[in-house]
């Protein structure tokens, strides 16, 4: 039985995208209802994910073409993640060399507060890259080696393409820290970094705020790492046999979002009454 009063008192959503609003290009059932429930209740919510090979434009205009209008100002990717982390760590005028594409270089110097170095950077910063080269992996183990520090967008091994999953971010990662001898800080989900910057986006109470997401070992473990409450979909990675097994447990889990608007709705209705 799922806890109406626990979803009553959410203020704010923090949302996995892929597996939970949609598969690859199609919709997931329930997707524009459930935007429209978010704005009905007036419920606060910032969009996030793992992947740093596209911008929140991308985001926001991929899901404008399945009929759903959120502004790029309400997604955060793990590339805009490390930027921010960096942003924090670093005086102005440091040099960053980035493994990854142009996405996660946007994210880093489009205000032009740092820039790309080759040679002596402070950081080396690294995310998914479809057009890698072994020039690039050669050149940020030597930099790491010489004392750069080492940041990874996210650690996700695989990408699911239509192809299949094909090697992702951690993948690249992993092949840095073997060749380095030095394990990345890593900023994307299940890490804080992520959740805490999610956090200070929408001015958020944790106890008010719940983690939507289909991946129990990111989306969901990660909520569970800082305390904040979460929901699992079953539409996407985490089959509900697979949830069965794990011992990862979110505080609810539901089919889909049809369900979810469905209880969350009663919810609300039954706190009212």
């Amino acid at each position: 039985m799922q806890s109406s009063f626990l979803l009553a008192s959410f203020r704010y959503v923090i949302m996995d995208m892929d597996g939970v609003l949609y598969r690859a290009d199609s919709a997931q059932p329930g997707l524009k209802e459930f935007f429209d429930f978010l704005e009905r209740t007036q419920l606060k919510y910032l969009l996030i994910t793992n992947n740093s090979t596209l911008s929140a434009e991308d985001y926001s205009q991929k899901l404008l073409r399945m009929g759903v209008t959120v502004p790029a100002t309400s997604i955060v990717t793990s590339g805009q993640a490390a930027a921010a982390y960096v942003q924090k760590e670093a005086p102005e005028g440091c040099g960053i060399f980035v493994v990854g594409m142009k996405s996660l270089r946007d994210a880093l110097f489009e205000d032009q507060r740092y820039y790309f170095d080759a040679k002596n950077p402070r950081f080396v910063v690294q995310g998914g890259d479809f057009n890698l080269v072994y020039d690039t992996v050669k050149r940020a183990c030597l930099l790491i080696r010489a004392g750069a520090k080492f940041i990874a967008a996210n650690a996700d091994p695989v990408f699911p393409t239509e192809e299949g999953l094909v090697p992702g971010s951690g993948s690249i990662g992993a092949l840095l820290q073997v060749s380095s001898g030095q394990a990345p800080l890593v900023i994307g989900k299940p890490e804080p970094a992520m959740y805490e910057l999610a956090l200070e986006k929408l001015g958020a109470d944790r106890e008010k705020t719940v983690m939507i997401g289909d991946n129990l070992l990111t989306d969901i473990e990660g909520a569970n790492r800082l305390g904040i409450s979460s929901i699992l979909t079953l539409s996407g990675v985490t089959s509900a046999a697979e949830y069965e097994q794990s011992t990862i447990k979110a505080n609810m889990a539901f089919k889909g979002l049809p369900e979810l608007i469905e209880v969350w709705e009663a919810a609300l209705l039954e706190s009212t009454s």
